[in-house]
């Protein structure tokens, strides 16, 4: 049974009949099919990607609820990321406005991509699966920050040894 706290009351208690138990090994394979399904339904196109191979294009890059999508202009780049808020809402997901970044490069356009009516955030870095990714396409950045990383690491291991 359940109960939920709401305005400072607890409710009364109910029987839960549905769902995933909270630990639960099924909980992180249910994600990842429906996240799956969100970005098969978003880029179901498959034409505004970037050139991959001569025979495909690169819609985007995912890793469990970390999403990066990929388009060639303005125009494909708020196509998918309005598709990819509608398909998530039909599954009871939200798109986390401040959390989500634009990086545009070599772009003629300067118009905003909107997010449910107000413009994303531009960037020149950001770090995605733990890579700092720059304007630039250099790895410098990138090396100094896993560089520093290690050196922390090591100093907390310093009085082990």
């Amino acid at each position: 049974t359940a109960r939920v706290l709401h305005e400072g009351k607890l409710t009364e208690a109910f029987e839960i009949k549905t769902g995933v138990r909270q630990g639960c090994l099924l909980s992180p394979f249910l994600f990842l099919l429906a996240i799956d399904w969100i970005m098969r339904s978003t880029t179901a196109r498959g034409r505004n990607g970037i050139q991959w191979t001569m025979m495909s294009q690169l819609e985007d890059l995912d890793f469990a609820d970390d999403l990066a999508l990929l388009s060639h202009n303005h125009q494909q780049m708020q196509e998918k990321t309005t598709k990819l808020e509608t398909v998530s809402q039909q599954l009871g997901l939200t798109i986390h406005g401040e959390k989500t970044k634009i990086m545009r490069l070599n772009a003629g356009s300067r118009d905003p991509i909107l997010l449910r009516g107000s413009p994303l955030k531009e960037v020149d870095t950001f770090t995605y699966l733990g890579s700092v990714i720059n304007i630039q396409g250099g790895s410098d950045e990138d090396v100094s920050v896993r560089i520093q990383k290690a050196r922390s690491a090591f100093a907390i291991l310093k009085n082990i040894w």
